[in-house]
Order: structure tokens, then C-alpha cells, then sequence
């Protein structure tokens, strides 16, 4: 019978995960070939008028936001991906008890052979696979195109050997007919600098498929479910920008969640201090403490395991209402 739970829960679902999959490829696919066919260099003289605001509302340096991995890393922070991930744990959460209580199904469903913990553990395995597959679909697009993209290559000079000491200098004012105009991204990008962001994708999603089945397991009503968990979205984004644009209220970052979810920070750590985004934290200069990429996928994968185990144990207790 659980085999069967498991169909049905994936049968629902199915379209809603392949087509955030399929967006989510082909949107980082595009938003990384995009990096590689925009030369940044010619837009440095304007960013650096703009450094003191960008710093502001970034928690990576303006140097590190420049560089192609930088660039690439953005890619997570993009509204489409984080919408689109966060779409697919409200609307898999939000179907999970106060969906079928208000279409008026749950009766039917209970009335089978399966245990209420059964009837959970099949919704909450499905939203789990769903958001690991959504991350693992945007992580292939992005190395899809590293591996494919190529980027304008600057004016390389002619070079010259000096005798006897074998030595090659450039020579200044010269340009090299013989050499690529164009370069892999892959030579400056490594994919696998992605996997921990693309990891802290996963665990976003997962916090807020726990979250809205936690809201969804007590409530009747999946309109209410959805509005309370959009609100909840919208208030921890109001935060999370409040906490970098005024310097006052830095203390914020503290109450939100979005402090968790730092993909372009991870890439960070992967390039300047490798090993540090799969550790729970690491000291980057000898006086200071910083926390690792695998603190981040922790908690917010632990805060969503919790509202999973926490729904499952109301919904074992509660007394559910007539259907109307």
C-alpha cells in the first residue's frame, strides 16, 4: 500500500518538479553562457563608482563579484531560481494535510489500508527528491554551459625568448596574431565549486517544504496554508535586505533565514579557501571564525527535517474535521 501512496503522491506531482527542473536548466544555462559573452573589463571604470552601494548588499567582495566564478556564483541568487525552488516546497507542503482536508479527499485517502505516519512519510519523501531534484537540475545546467562556453580572450602580446637563459618576455605595444580570441569558461570556472551552492539550493527548499507542511499539517484551509507561508517569504526578505543595506540593523541577519542561503559566499570559500564550504567553520585569518558551507546546508536542512517531523507527529494526534 505505501508503494501505491508513493504513486499516487508522485503522480500529482510530477509536472510541478519536471517543469521547475527543465526552467531551472535551461535558465542557468542561458545565465551562464550570458557571463561568458559579456566582457566585464569594460564596465569596471562604472562598478567602481558603484562599489560602496554593492558592498553593501553583497556579502562577497566587489573583487570576487568580478571574477568569472563570482559572476557564475550569482547565478543562485537569481529571483527565478530562488522563486522557483521556494514554489516547489509551499506547493508540495501546502498539498500535504490542509490540501486534501479542504478538497474534501482526506476521508477517502485515510480510509485505506495506510497509517497516518505512512500517508506523511510518502508526502514528505516526495517534496525531499523533488527539491534535490530541482537543485541537481540547475547545478547540470551551470556545468553543462561552463563546459561549453567560451569567453573573449584579451590581446595576448608577442613573445620573445632571450638566448642563452631561455627565458620568454612580452614584448609591450604587440599583439599576437596566432593567438585564441576566444577561451573555455571551464579554464577559469571549475563546476565542482558549484556542487556546495547547489547544495544550499536543495536545503532551502527543503526548509520550506518542512516549514508550510508544518503550517499545513494544523490548518483546513490550503489558501490560509499558502498565504502564511508567502508571508513568512516575504517578511524573511525584507529582513534579509534590511540587514545589509542599514548598517544599524546588521543584527538582523540574525532572525533571517536568507542569511543561510549565501551560494555566492560558498563559491567564495571553494576559491580563495578551499575545503572550507564542506566545513562546519573555519578561521580565515588566525583572530576570527567564520562558519562553512556545511553549516549552512545543516541548518537549513535540519530546520526542514524538523517541520517535516513535527507536522507528522500534530497529524498523528489531530482530529481532523468533517469535510464540508
Amino acid at each position: 500500500m505505501t508503494l501505491a501512496m508513493l504513486r499516487q503522491v508522485w503522480r500529482e506531482s510530477r509536472l510541478l518538479m519536471l517543469g521547475c527542473s527543465i526552467v531551472l536548466f535551461i535558465f542557468c544555462w542561458i545565465r551562464v553562457w550570458l557571463v561568458g559573452r559579456i566582457d566585464m573589463s569594460r564596465f569596471q571604470g562604472i562598478l567602481e563608482i558603484l562599489r560602496p552601494e554593492f558592498e553593501n548588499f553583497s556579502p562577497v567582495d566587489f573583487e570576487q563579484a568580478l571574477t568569472y566564478p563570482g559572476r557564475v556564483a550569482f547565478t543562485f541568487t537569481e529571483p527565478m531560481v530562488v522563486f522557483l525552488i521556494v514554489i516547489w516546497g509551499i506547493a508540495r507542503g501546502s498539498d500535504a494535510v490542509s490540501g486534501p482536508l479542504g478538497r474534501g479527499t482526506m476521508e477517502m485517502m485515510l480510509s485505506q489500508p495506510v497509517s497516518r505516519f505512512r500517508y506523511m512519510m510518502c508526502k514528505n519523501v516526495i517534496t525531499l527528491i523533488g527539491a534535490m531534484a530541482i537543485a541537481v537540475s540547475a547545478w547540470a545546467g551551470m556545468a553543462g554551459s561552463i563546459e561549453t562556453t567560451t569567453v573573449k580572450r584579451e590581446t595576448q602580446p608577442i613573445k620573445m625568448q632571450i638566448p642563452l637563459v631561455k627565458i620568454e618576455v612580452e614584448i609591450p605595444f604587440t599583439k599576437d596574431p596566432n593567438a585564441p580570441e576566444r577561451t573555455p569558461l571551464s579554464d577559469f570556472v571549475d563546476k565542482e565549486d558549484m556542487l556546495a551552492s547547489a547544495l544550499d539550493l536543495m536545503s532551502l527548499g527543503i526548509f520550506f517544504g518542512g516549514f508550510t507542511t508544518l503550517m499545513s499539517s494544523w490548518d483546513q484551509y490550503r489558501w490560509r496554508t499558502i498565504a502564511i507561508a508567502t508571508g513568512f517569504l516575504i517578511a524573511q526578505l525584507l529582513l534579509r535586505v534590511m540587514s545589509l543595506s542599514v548598517e544599524d540593523m546588521a543584527w538582523l541577519k540574525y532572525t533571517t533565514i536568507f542569511s543561510l542561503y549565501e551560494p555566492e559566499v560558498l563559491v567564495s570559500y571553494a576559491v580563495h579557501h578551499r575545503g572550507a564550504e564542506w566545513s562546519f567553520w573555519f578561521r580565515p585569518t588566525p583572530e576570527t571564525w567564520k562558519l562553512g558551507g556545511l553549516a549552512y546546508i545543516s541548518i537549513l536542512t535540519g530546520g526542514g527535517l524538523a517541520g517535516f517531523g513535527l507536522a507528522t507527529w500534530i497529524f498523528c494526534r489531530r482530529d481532523l474535521p468533517a469535510p464540508v
